[in-house]
């Protein structure tokens, strides 16, 4: 097997272990989010959502751009800033797109996500 294709196979298991981690944690992330940016009330709105639910969506690209992050660092080989940077490209345009005036939030979030990674790649290189 080569070398390339190894990369491959472990990049994208880390992608399956960071969807599933987003998943998982999502619900999380969305009350934080919740409490740092309190919500209006949606009332009078066309389709109504429980708060857990809207929580759930909240959180659901802001745990995927820690954990993508976080991981690939860590434990990404080569080529892991080319597969940070191409896949947060979704992330990214649901946050431009949902709550440009929180996108620091997301950013933050992502570096913290790199720094948290960085010192595990450190750690364990040793």
């Amino acid at each position: 097997m080569s070398e390339d294709l190894k990369n491959l196979i472990k990049n994208i298991c880390i992608l399956i272990v960071v969807l599933v981690l987003a998943y998982f944690f999502a619900n999380q992330v969305g009350n934080l989010y919740v409490y740092f940016f309190p919500q209006g009330a949606s009332e009078g709105s066309l389709f109504s959502t429980p708060k857990s639910a809207e929580n759930f969506l909240l959180g659901i690209p802001l745990s995927y751009i820690f954990f993508l992050t976080l991981l690939f660092t860590a434990f990404g080989g080569s080529k892991k800033y080319w597969w940070i940077g191409v896949l947060l490209i979704p992330a990214v345009i649901f946050e431009v797109y949902f709550d440009l005036s929180h996108i620091y939030f997301p950013i933050a979030l992502g570096l913290i996500g790199w720094l948290l990674g960085f010192l595990i790649q450190k750690t364990f290189s040793r």
